[in-house]
């Protein structure tokens, strides 16, 4: 084993981490400059709201690398760190998921999602993840359409971006993914309700708890599965 072989591990991390602080200023950028002007009555978010954001990036980034364990798929993680803590930000201020963020994004990761797979993975974990994609896209879109409210549009369209991440990496994790979400957002718009934030028709951002359970699922979501299941 070469030097930098036996360092390839640590050099992996490092720049998962630098990448993900880079990520987080990204996503700062994106949630300032995309969405549109705030209402005279919206106060703007403190500075240590973006320093957070910033540093949740890097710590994801650190995270994500140790879970993907390869330079040639980190790549596309980060731009979808970029992505999901952008549009996570915008979601939280303007219950709004835009389409010139989102799908310039999706097809980002797709296709680095695709060169990361073709050099350090295989068509099967490709197809997966299309499949999974698919059908985060499908079952949202339908509970959107019998809930009538409960999702909008931008969470089914972010629906598809967030299965190709989970669904790579496993079936187990997409299905981690989404249940954690629907609990973390059910438990979220409970509380909004309960202590009288919100109103039952009142908007309600979903988006960041749709990126909250891909986030956890990415990295452990396998873990979880075989824990689950006793494996």
């Amino acid at each position: 084993m070469t030097l930098i072989e036996s360092y390839a591990p640590v050099l992996l991390q490092v720049a998962g981490t630098i990448g993900g602080v880079a990520c987080g200023v990204i996503a700062v950028w994106l949630a300032r400059a995309i969405p549109p002007k705030m209402e005279l009555d919206e106060r703007p978010r403190p500075m240590w709201w973006w320093a957070l954001a910033v540093v949740g990036g890097g710590v994801y980034g650190w995270l994500t690398a140790n879970a993907v364990d390869s330079s040639a798929l980190l790549p596309a993680y980060l731009a979808f760190i970029a992505a999901t803590l952008g549009l996570s930000l915008i979601d939280l201020d303007h219950q709004l998921l835009p389409n010139r963020v989102l799908f310039p994004s999706t097809g980002i990761f797709a296709a680095l999602l695709l060169v990361g797979g073709l050099v350090d993975a295989g068509m099967g974990d490709l197809l997966r993840a299309a499949l999974a994609g698919v059908t985060y896209f499908a079952f949202l879109l339908v509970v959107a359409i019998v809930a009538r409210g409960g999702f909008g549009m931008g969470d089914v369209k972010l629906a598809f971006l967030l299965g190709l991440a989970m669904g790579f990496r496993s079936w187990g994790s997409l299905v981690v993914g989404i249940i954690l979400a629907i609990l973390l957002g059910g438990v979220a718009s409970g509380l909004l309700l309960l202590f009288g934030r919100k109103g039952r028709k009142a908007k309600f951002a979903y988006g960041p708890y749709l990126v909250l359970g891909s986030w956890v699922a990415v990295v452990w979501g396998q873990r979880i599965t075989d824990w689950y299941l006793g494996t």
